[in-house]
């Protein structure tokens, strides 16, 4: 039995700026009523949730753009002494995902107000991206195992997850590595350097600290793109005018689960499975429509038990002899060579042995002088070491605390306790 204790703690602090890139970009065009391109018209931006607004001037072309703005629902305002003011509400703006909003302006006061709601853009027309943008509902309503809210990005068109005997991460999108993933957090590479794995990155994430992301699986632009595989930008929540605030628990028991049928039938008692996922997420205004406070914690207590081969894989055990230097080694007579259940033997071979007792097979036999051939033979490495050092102490230490071998490998078990805590916190100043 093997008893492991891990604690993780998490801290991030995110000041944001105009120029963070964890948001994206509204362009668009301002025209009068006959397509005439109009200049100098004041056009504002508007976050709904948060009220703070962003205003820019259009061009001789009648162009707009704000480069870079947090992702939200938006209203967007032109005014222009001797046209109505027109209002497009609704806009909604998603991480790495340009909006266009082109508005029209009617003759008449400059008091007067025309207002459109906005529709959904029905074609991406910025650029080639193929991609989809995970949104906070999806996050909140969907399941999800270990509330990893990356967990969905197996959902995407072209992501394919291998078993969990493969090797890495298993997540590969479009035939890709599985570690040709990128994963940047509001615009901060957040990729383990060694082994990238885009379901487990540097930071903890869970569906209280982050609002949306995309998953871009092909014709990724300049500033997504790095990998071969998806490229994934996180944007985390932020506070707004209203003070909000929740708190959770789920809770998994052994006693609550079921057994599985086959191993029901056999006998086999349920593994142990225990999980408390706890914590609680609060935001609000520090001083509103200009400065706002986002902050969340949780903590996980985990405890299971598992078969020792679907952990680590089949072990590799020693024998008492083997521990004490000596080892076997099959002699073959290349004349005569052994023939074992129709198979050839000419070296050391697994057929040689029972693999659930360790005993000889029938046929197999010690040699009984160094001449003897088809027989197994024995050399004691430490009897024939001419310095006569012996086993390293440290090694022979770390063997005698491997399990001795037995016919029940299979049923040995590895008990782990987990436990991690996770702090966010994120102060929007605009």
């Amino acid at each position: 039995m093997i008893s492991t204790v891990r604690c993780t703690l998490f801290f991030l602090v995110a000041g944001v700026a105009f120029a963070q890139t964890g948001g994206s970009r509204i362009t668009g065009t301002v025209t009068d009523v006959f397509g005439a391109l109009v200049p100098g018209a004041t056009v504002t931006a508007r976050n709904e949730a948060t009220g703070v607004t962003y205003t820019q001037t259009t061009t001789e072309a009648g162009l707009y753009a704000f480069p870079s703005v947090p992702v939200g629902t938006y209203t967007v305002s032109v005014a222009l002494q001797g046209f109505k003011t027109a209002n497009k509400t609704g806009n909604i703006l998603e991480v790495n995902t340009p909006l266009v909003i082109n508005l029209s302006l009617e003759v008449g006061g400059i008091t007067e107000t025309v207002s459109v709601a906005a529709e959904a853009e029905a074609l991406q027309t910025t650029n080639a991206t193929i991609g989809n943008v995970v949104e906070r509902r999806a996050i909140v309503d969907l399941p999800l195992n270990g509330r990893n809210p990356l967990a969905l990005i197996t959902l995407e068109p072209g992501v394919v997850q291998r078993s969990a005997g493969a090797a890495g991460s298993g997540i590969h999108v479009n035939g890709s590595r599985d570690r040709a993933v990128n994963v940047t957090v509001d615009g901060i590479e957040a990729n383990e350097s060694s082994v990238p794995n885009p379901l487990s990155n540097l930071y903890r994430l869970n569906p209280d600290n982050v609002q949306e992301y995309k998953v871009t699986t092909n014709n990724a632009t300049p500033e997504e793109g790095r990998n071969s595989g998806a490229s994934v930008s996180v944007a985390t929540r932020s506070g707004t005018n209203d003070f909000h605030g929740t708190a959770f628990e789920f809770l998994r028991n052994t006693a609550l689960n079921a057994n599985e049928f086959f191993a029901s039938a056999q006998g086999t008692p349920k593994p142990e499975i225990k999980l408390h996922q706890f914590g609680f997420e609060a935001g609000g205004p520090i001083r509103k429509n200009r400065t706002f406070f986002f902050g969340s914690w949780q903590g996980q207590n985990t405890k299971f038990a598992q078969p020792i081969d679907q952990t680590f894989g089949i072990p590799r055990l020693y024998t008492p002899s083997a521990l004490s230097g000596i080892f076997r080694y099959f002699v073959a007579d290349p004349r005569n060579p052994l023939v074992l259940n129709g198979q050839t033997i000419t070296r050391n071979s697994p057929l040689l042995v029972d693999t659930a007792t360790g005993a000889y097979r029938p046929g197999i036999r010690n040699c009984t002088s160094p001449t003897d051939l088809n027989c197994v033979a024995s050399f004691n490495m430490f009897a024939n070491d001419p310095l006569r050092r012996g086993p390293d102490p440290k090694i022979g230490a770390l063997f005698n605390t491997y399990p001795k071998p037995n016919s029940q490998l299979p049923r040995m078990v590895i008990k782990r306790v987990e436990q991690m805590a996770g702090i966010y916190f994120k102060k929007t100043k605009c």
